[in-house]
């Protein structure tokens, strides 16, 4: 590949010296092609005689390397999402605590032990872990509870 690209070279380096360049001819001329890296040099004495002198091909420009830039919020995310998510059950004067219980059985899919297990801590401490899960579905567990009137949360695994 590299003989192909200096042949055609050459050929624009012997046009390139036939072409006047305005009243006076040039007696040095430099054709350089970015692509493969060669340097074309034509020296002429004089019109008639051409002489055609090739350089070395130039060194490959060096590719720096690209550092990615982090940024603190995006590890922080990510670290986030390899956690998960803590969907917190508060307690509330409102609700009967069968009525907590069921909604935590039919929305979370808890068996009615961990149903009532949960109830009663949130009922005794003032707040209580559902469970541990990935945003969406902790997100949708949120809100399907708050629209039952339970008071819930949830919060990044490592903040509790």
């Amino acid at each position: 590949i590299k003989f192909i690209a200096l042949a055609i070279l050459a050929q624009i380096a012997t046009a390139a010296a036939f072409v006047s360049n305005g009243s006076h001819s040039t007696a040095y001329r430099s054709v350089q092609a970015q692509e493969f890296g060669l340097t074309v040099a034509i020296a002429s004495s004089s019109p008639s005689t051409t002489r055609l002198c090739m350089a070395a091909a130039a060194p490959a420009p060096v590719k720096k390397k690209e550092e990615k830039v982090t940024n603190e919020n995006d590890t922080q995310n990510e670290d986030e999402k390899d956690r998960g998510w803590l969907v917190r059950l508060y307690n509330d004067p409102m609700n009967k605590r069968e009525f907590v219980a069921m909604c935590l059985m039919e929305i979370c899919g808890l068996d009615d032990g961990q149903s009532y297990t949960i109830m009663m801590k949130a009922h005794q401490t003032g707040i209580a872990v559902i469970g541990n899960y990935h945003r969406e579905l902790a997100e949708l567990y949120r809100a399907r509870l708050s629209t039952e009137g339970l008071f819930v949360d949830m919060v990044p695994a490592d903040d509790e």
